[in-house]
């Protein structure tokens, strides 16, 4: 690899990295900030209200309190009429109000202030899901391509492999298996003249089996030069699985359980691929 590329990709892993730790992170914490900013004004007119109820039901036509001069300085107020009273009403602008007047207000402020506040805890929620959906696609698709490696040595090149290569549990299991749901794809007898099957098997003999170690490797490790080797990998697969769901729902005679086992083991390999493709095109779109 030249300096250059070198460069050039140590730069797009800078952007991946500052995308989460510079855009998402600070945008989550603004949102929270701004939502707890709006609950401690709601919790004060609140604290108005509180006080308002409590002159009304004593009935209270003068009142003595503490008033904040600023800096926690506070001198005692002797208010002789409580029959108004002045109300912040945002802007740095305080309004003369009844007290009855006053708790409309306040009522209906709540209702506005508790609105920013569930559009802020949205936004954070969103955010949250976002970071969330990073971490959970690499879990899944290390989980995918870990399992993939014993799964393709194991049983998928069966389909490949001369008969004495296998050992007779393997055998034993694959026979079992056909048994159970009619797999046409690793019935040796079905699948004698299915070349294109074959030659999908040859593809992740030579071409995926080796893949599934370095993607477990760059996924784990959140290296960003794997996401544009996940999207060739995820569009060769899915193209080649197709076939293969065809095959199984409209090929060959298989009875309704038989289909939906068969389907619902072979759609993972469609879909996670696929995920593979979204994921990793979203990611390399915001870091351009």
């Amino acid at each position: 690899m030249s300096d250059k590329e070198k460069q050039d990709l140590n730069e797009l892993i800078r952007k991946y990295d500052d995308f989460i730790t510079l855009k998402l992170k600070p945008s989550l914490k603004k949102e929270i900030d701004q939502r707890d900013s709006i609950f401690n004004t709601m919790a004060e007119y609140q604290k108005l209200n509180s006080q308002i109820e409590l002159i009304q039901t004593n009935e209270m036509k003068e009142l003595k309190t503490m008033t904040d001069l600023g800096s926690h300085f506070y001198a005692q107020a002797h208010i002789q009429d409580t029959t108004f009273i002045y109300v912040n009403v945002g802007f740095g602008f305080h309004v003369q109000f009844t007290l009855n007047e006053a708790k409309d207000f306040i009522k209906k402020k709540e209702e506005h202030l508790q609105k920013q506040a569930d559009k802020h805890s949205g936004e954070a929620d969103k955010i949250r899901a976002h970071i969330k959906m990073l971490r959970t696609v690499d879990w899944i698709l290390y989980c995918y391509f870990l399992s993939h490696i014993p799964i393709t040595l194991l049983l998928d090149l069966q389909a490949i492999y001369p008969p004495n290569w296998v050992p007779q549990p393997l055998l034993d299991i694959t026979t079992r298996y056909i048994d159970i749901l009619n797999d046409p794809l690793m019935n040796p007898i079905k699948n004698v003249h299915m070349y294109w099957f074959k030659s999908f098997v040859f593809c992740e003999a030579f071409l995926q089996l080796p893949f599934f170690f370095v993607a477990a490797y760059g996924v784990y490790h959140k290296k960003l030069w794997i996401r544009l080797p996940l999207v060739v990998y995820g569009t060769h697969v899915a193209t080649t699985v197709i076939p293969c769901l065809a095959e199984i729902a409209w090929g060959s005679k298989l009875n309704y359980f038989q289909t939906f086992g068969l389907l619902s083991l072979y759609l993972p390999y469609f879909l996670i691929p696929l995920l593979a493709i979204i994921d990793s095109v979203i990611t390399l779109h915001q870091l351009y």
